[in-house]
């Protein structure tokens, strides 16, 4: 499986995280009246803040633990020699992103674009239909969370079968 496979497994995880926070939070017995927009509206900002903070910290750590995996890897393969500069060169080689990594970004991008539309259609037709304003905003969110495990699990798939 490829680096950026990995990653993108990653994030979908710490999003998933994230909508399953969301909706606990909601549901639970803290959470603001139905009525309260204002107090949904700092808790969604809220939520997106620890959202970024989280994708930030979960990359830093998984890039951490594959350094770690990976040189114990070539320690393992080659003996004690060289192995960190062999890791090192690994990590390096995978990273690199070249025109086919870029238009799988792209393609999975876009999809991850047709959720946000779906999301935005939908919040304009919940209050269309008479729907409450937290009710649209609740919408909005969490389209727009699952717009980046849509993201995130298109790109594991074109990175691992391929796109046409």
């Amino acid at each position: 499986m490829s680096y950026t496979s990995k990653k993108n497994i990653v994030s979908v995880v710490a999003g998933i995280a994230l909508i399953i926070a969301y909706i606990i939070y909601a549901r639970g017995a803290n959470a603001p009246a139905l009525a309260d927009v204002k107090s949904w509206a700092v808790a969604v900002l809220v939520f997106v803040g620890i959202g970024i903070g989280v994708q930030i910290v979960v990359q830093v750590l998984f890039h951490i633990s594959l350094t770690i995996v990976l040189t114990a890897k070539e320690e393992i393969k080659m003996g004690s020699k060289n192995s960190d500069k062999e890791a090192e060169r690994i990590i390096k080689a995978e990273m690199v992103e070249d025109e086919w990594s870029k238009i799988i970004e792209l393609k999975a991008c876009r999809i991850g674009y047709v959720f946000i539309g779906m999301g935005v259609c939908a919040t304009v037709i919940a209050l269309a239909a008479g729907a409450e304003m937290v009710i649209a905003l609740h919408i909005l969110f969490g389209m727009s969370a699952l717009s980046s495990v849509a993201e995130g699990i298109s790109g594991i798939i074109y990175h691992e079968r391929g796109v046409k």
